[in-house]
């Protein structure tokens, strides 16, 4: 079974190559999370997560 943090580490990382993809493609949020095949269920989540980058 996978655990909790390795879950986390996970997200982590898929949110950081979306990041770089963002930048290296211009890539919109949406398109991003289209590319990386991220479920609509989960798209609120990280659409939170990639807001959270760019507010101090």
């Amino acid at each position: 079974m996978t655990d909790v943090a390795t879950i986390e580490a996970l997200d982590i990382s898929v949110i950081r190559n979306i990041l770089r993809s963002m930048v290296n493609e211009h890539w919109s949020v949406s398109e991003a999370l289209d590319e990386y095949d991220i479920p609509e269920e989960l798209r609120g989540e990280y659409e939170e997560r990639i807001e959270q980058c760019f507010i101090d």
